[in-house]
């Protein structure tokens, strides 16, 4: 329902004045626009409705992913020096922009200012809260937008809407209800509406839940769909990384296809593969979209229908449990490397004595000077 109901067009935005898009589009007085404002109201949606509406090629960066400033400068920084590969405009979105910290990501925010400072291209960055005095020359450097928590009675009109147009029968207190128990989210407001239709009753449980797609869902979207749009934005909502989804979509693939359209989706799934080894030995960033293109609109269209029914998808089992022990040792081999660098010892050193180092850098003060992220600090304290 979410996919059928995503914006195309500015004007489908809700709530928001999404003219002042367009009004920096065309006339900009800064290189990039920063919309900023609570999750689930339209951000993302409405840089997707400007980039159709436009016929831009958009990029999506996701600012979690890409947090530390060599990683800015190598893979956003090149990427907005490049023209497309076919000649079309080219849209950069920069996703989850407060995800940059200021500390344990030091020096990420100041070059994606001089990123913004250089670019060929037009830059859109999305965020929930970016008040705090680390984005104050961000700031600067973009034109700010607001989008606010959407009022109910909009959302409500939304939803009733979808009934109609669905011939669903609804009670306009229980949508009102649904409406507005998700305190402005449009998104969790419709994932609601979904919900409670599978279920044959309305969900009214809940006032401040904060909305997080499920991969499943996004898998549901890959194997079941085969418009183009749908598929380009299957994996735009979630939280992990390609690494984490290409083994989610290797362990149930054939689970929805088989025959012909399960050797075509194999073959993009592999040559997804090769593209991510050529990012990882030649550092070609820039391939990263085709390394995602082939996991969803490859993999998409490969199929000759979809199959029908329920389908219970499986989390990766030992691929997944060997890709979980590698992060957890990176994390012990990134605090080596930062205690070998503050105490001049070598790395091999460094890991060798950190299991009895760890109640020393448990330490907040440690932690602080070794500049340890949330991850690191929470791997250290699950240590005994």
């Amino acid at each position: 329902m979410i996919d059928k109901y995503t914006p195309t067009k500015l004007n489908e935005i809700i709530g928001q004045d999404v003219n002042k898009i367009l009004e920096w589009l065309e006339n900009p007085r800064k290189k990039a626009l920063l919309i900023h404002g609570p999750g689930g109201i339209g951000k993302t949606s409405a840089v997707y409705a400007l980039a159709k509406e436009k016929k831009f090629e958009i990029l999506e960066m996701n600012s979690s992913d890409f947090r530390k400033r060599d990683q800015i400068k190598n893979i956003i920084g090149i990427a907005s020096q490049q023209q497309s590969l076919f000649g079309n405009k080219k849209l950069i979105l920069i996703d989850e922009v407060d995800g940059i910290s200021g500390r344990s990501d030091y020096g990420g925010l100041a070059e994606l200012s001089k990123v913004i400072e250089k670019t060929k291209h037009p830059i859109i960055l999305t965020g929930n809260e970016i008040s705090g005095s680390k984005f104050n020359t961000l700031r600067r450097k973009v034109e700010l937008l607001e989008f606010k928590s959407v009022d109910y009675l909009e959302i409500f009109t939304l939803l009733k809407k979808i009934c109609e147009e669905e011939k669903i029968k609804y009670d306009e207190g229980d949508l009102k209800n649904l409406a507005r128990k998700n305190g402005g989210d449009v998104r969790a407001s419709l994932l609601d509406l979904e919900r409670s239709i599978f279920e044959k009753k309305l969900n009214l449980e809940g006032d401040d839940r904060e909305y997080k797609e499920k991969i499943e869902e996004s898998l549901l979207r890959v194997f079941k769909s085969k418009d183009v749009n749908i598929l380009k934005e299957s994996f735009s909502n979630l939280n992990e990384n390609l690494d984490e989804i290409f083994m989610w979509v290797d362990e149930n693939l054939s689970k929805e296809y088989d025959n012909e359209s399960l050797i075509k989706a194999y073959d993009k799934l592999s040559k997804a593969d090769v593209y991510k080894g050529r990012i990882l030995r030649r550092q070609y960033w820039r391939f990263l979209v085709y390394q995602s293109a082939l996991m969803n609109v490859g993999i998409g269209l490969s199929k000759e229908t979809k199959k029908v029914g329920f389908v219970d998808y499986k989390r990766p089992s030992r691929i997944l449990k060997m890709w979980i022990a590698k992060q957890r040792n990176t994390k012990r081999r990134n605090i080596a490397e930062k205690f070998a660098s503050k105490t001049h010892i070598s790395k091999k050193k460094a890991y060798q004595e950190l299991p009895v180092l760890v109640n020393f850098l448990k330490s907040e003060k440690v932690s602080k000077e070794l500049e340890l992220d949330d991850g690191e600090v929470n791997w250290l304290m699950e240590r005994k």
